[in-house]
């Protein structure tokens, strides 16, 4: 199969011809250029920046009508605008600043290189301040295919139910990475100095290689526009609802070609309330600094961050924590990121290197509690590592024809995992411990290469091609499992064909194969999690699939549709189980298959009235055995209106149903239908304060906060209240 993808992407290179490219200008409603800003054409794979005159270059030439989208150097996003037609020469666009930022971008995600057949979507920072969450999973429930694993802080997203290690998560360019067995969460990010969110549904493997199965979804921080004054952001949240208390501040500064940023926070919440009363050990408390410079270089711009966080006492809820309390009594992450992009490097059109190194600890106690006849005991793991990784690619424009190529390292060194036993006597005293060694020295690198190819085969009809290989390396030392160690290569690719436009209409057919090689948890941990007890699997193969995605979009001047078909079919999938009651391993599992259908709609109604709905069915089956997997999402949809009122207030409602479902996987169970009601708005009292209200669950429904056998009811009936304060 590689030798195929290689084929083709040779075949299409040599026969492409020279044409003319799409020059445009970017300019506000007073005429002035916009430098620096990101573009992203809705519904198509890449993006572009603007140069000090606002001009920008696009390959290959799209066929109108198409909606681009344009976010400016400090984060701010403009009214996406409908191109009708081309005209000759650099087209002058005129875009305005939107009225209220709270808004989400159906086939936008311009932090993503996603694939032409992909599920794109773009949050405003603004929106997810608006929505006030918790977590990032809170951040994105608005998004088709997207669903929560596990329940609580904790809580996972996974795209298209594709959960455990199968969903990339980013933060500034640099991968979580988590020895969780359900996967990363980001649980320590605080969505309060979160500049955007980018989800994209649909195989990633070959730009980001192993975890990218399901999609991606990439989280940008606060950025600051260059040349601006100093400025200082305070908000604060009080409420009855998860987080019940939080403060965040920031101080930012715009450099003559740079800026520089710095923010804080703190967050506390005590049990949640579900309509049948408090819900044991489900609050968390956390803080967090993070700090940023960058600064224009050339054509270029570089920029160097830190962020550490501080989880504590994250609690994990489940229906017997009467019996025996799971919970992280820290969780800590240090990430030091540094970037270059740049313009016109040799031969390339846009260059981008991103660098990461970090550090995370994390310890889970399962704590059971004492009775008449036995003392209390904790089961710990204690969990430390330090991660790195490099990415740097190259964007070449060449007759119609984009051609990027890259160089992906990444991986985790130093894992170390102690396992302990603490028994208390009768009177609460310590009487024994017994420290093991689960992981001793751990490592795994994954080296990857890959191009990726879009080029217009005629004025309607594009192609976009894009093949991989992976080299991952395990070694363990010592520990439970002992001297072992693993060298596995692998392909990926997709093909890509997408016609259109007309009349507004696109559709795109897309075949794809991923690889993804296990974590080093999944093969060497043995110790107590969230869940039970689990052991590990020196021996699991890697997994690989077979991906099928079919897209139709519709864009018009106030009205956007995609429809979106995928069947995913995955080999030697790696499967967790239980033989008994949270005694959990794992296995490769034959082959299975996932198939969904999504659709997203939004709509303009005038008069500062907008509406989004999504909505999504899925299905997974092990193809061997016919039962039903772990992780899929019911089927649900969800609707949100919102509403401006000039440039001081707005409204918003969310409308969201979920369906009872009836397919639950090995470790899950039925759960029944429940439909939630929020709402939100907010007023500038004055230019520098402004004052926003969350509610959520207004029905006061009673449901269950995930599938799992042990899940416990989600919150019920809360509200927030937070005031914000700029100068």
């Amino acid at each position: 199969m590689p030798r195929r993808f290689l084929s083709a992407l040779l075949l299409v290179l040599v026969s492409v011809v020279p044409a003319s490219a799409w020059e445009a200008r970017i300019v506000t409603s007073d005429g002035r250029p916009v430098a620096g800003a990101t573009i992203s054409i809705l519904g198509r794979p890449g993006e572009a920046v603007t140069d000090a005159d606002g001009r920008f270059v696009w390959l290959p030439d799209p066929t109108p009508p198409f909606e681009i989208l344009v976010i400016k150097p400090g984060g701010s996003y403009m009214k996406p605008v409908v191109v009708e037609s081309l005209g000759e020469g650099p087209q002058v666009i005129t875009v305005d600043a939107l009225l209220s930022e709270a808004v989400t971008v159906s086939g936008s995600a311009p932090g993503i290189e996603s694939t032409p057949a992909a599920g794109t979507t773009t949050l405003s920072g603004r929106e997810v301040d608006v929505r006030q969450p918790t977590n990032l999973m809170q951040a994105i429930e608005n998004v088709a295919g997207v669903n929560q694993v596990s329940e609580g802080q904790a809580a996972v997203p996974a795209v298209r139910g594709l959960a455990r290690g199968r969903t990339l998560i980013i933060i500034d360019g640099a991968r979580v990475t988590s020895e969780r067995r359900v996967g990363p969460s980001a649980t320590y990010l605080d969505p309060s100095i979160v500049d955007s969110v980018d989800v994209a549904r649909g195989p990633g493997s070959v730009a980001y290689g192993s975890d990218a199965f399901g999609g991606v979804i990439s989280i940008r921080t606060r950025r600051v526009t260059p040349a601006s004054p100093w400025a200082v952001q305070f908000s604060g949240t009080a409420g009855t609802g998860i987080p019940d208390r939080r403060l965040s501040g920031q101080v930012s500064r715009g450099l003559p070609a740079g800026s520089v940023l710095v923010a804080a926070h703190t967050r506390q919440a005590s049990d949640w309330e579900s309509p049948e009363g408090t819900v044991f050990n489900s609050g968390f408390a956390d803080h967090g600094l993070l700090a940023r410079v960058e600064q224009q270089v050339g054509a270029g711009t570089i920029g160097v961050g830190w962020q550490s966080d501080f989880g504590r006492d994250i609690e994990r809820p489940r229906n017997n924590s009467r019996t025996v309390r799971f919970y992280y009594p820290y969780e800590n992450s240090h990430r030091f990121t540094a970037a270059y992009e740049g313009q016109d490097v040799g031969v390339f059109k846009r260059v981008s290197v991103n660098t990461f190194l970090g550090r995370y600890e994390q310890r889970t106690d399962q704590d059971r509690f004492p009775t008449a006849t036995r003392g209390r005991s904790i089961e710990r793991a204690d969990i430390a590592a330090r991660d790195y990784g490099v990415r740097a690619f190259g964007e070449h424009l060449e007759g119609r024809a984009r051609l990027e190529l890259g160089l992906d390292v990444n991986g985790r060194y130093g894992l170390e995992a102690i396992y302990d036993l603490i028994a208390y006597d009768l009177d609460g005293a310590i009487a024994s411990t017994r420290p093991s060694v689960s992981i001793d020295r751990a490592r795994r690198a994954d080296t990857g290469v890959y191009a990726n190819l879009d080029t217009a085969l005629s004025s309607r009809l594009s192609l976009g091609a894009g093949l991989r290989g992976d080299y991952v390396v395990t070694r363990n030392a010592g520990g439970f499992f002992g001297d072992l160690s693993t060298a596995n290569g692998g392909a990926s690719g997709y093909l890509a064909l997408t016609a259109g436009n007309f009349r507004g209409f696109s559709t795109t057919v897309q075949v794809a194969r991923g690889f993804r090689d296990p974590t080093l948890s999944d093969r060497y941990y043995r110790g107590p999690t969230g869940r039970g007890f689990i052991t590990g699997n020196p021996d699991l193969d890697p997994e690989t699939s077979l991906q099928l995605d079919w897209t139709l979009r519709y864009t018009g001047p106030r009205y956007r549709v995609a429809a979106f078909y995928y069947q995913y079919r995955l080999s030697d999938l790696i499967e967790r189980y239980q033989d008994t009651t949270d005694f959990f391993f794992f296995r490769n599992r034959g082959r299975a298959r996932i198939r969904g259908f999504e659709v997203e709609a939004q709509a303009d109604l005038g008069a500062g009235l907008t509406l989004d709905v999504a909505t999504q069915v899925a299905e997974g089956v092990a193809l061997d055995t016919g039962w039903y997997l772990d992780d899929i999402s019911p089927f649900n949809v969800t609707a949100v209106l919102r509403k401006t009122f000039g440039s001081r207030a707005f409204a918003q409602a969310r409308l969201a149903r979920f369906s009872s479902d009836a397919h639950a996987g090995p470790t899950e169970r039925t759960v029944p239908g429940y439909t939630l009601v929020d709402a939100a708005t907010g007023y500038k009292l004055t230019a520098p304060l402004e004052i926003r209200v969350q509610a959520r669950n207004l029905l006061n429904e009673t449901y269950f906060a995930s599938q799992d056998v042990r899940a416990v009811l989600a919150p019920g009936r809360s509200a927030s209240v937070t005031l914000a304060v700029t100068f």
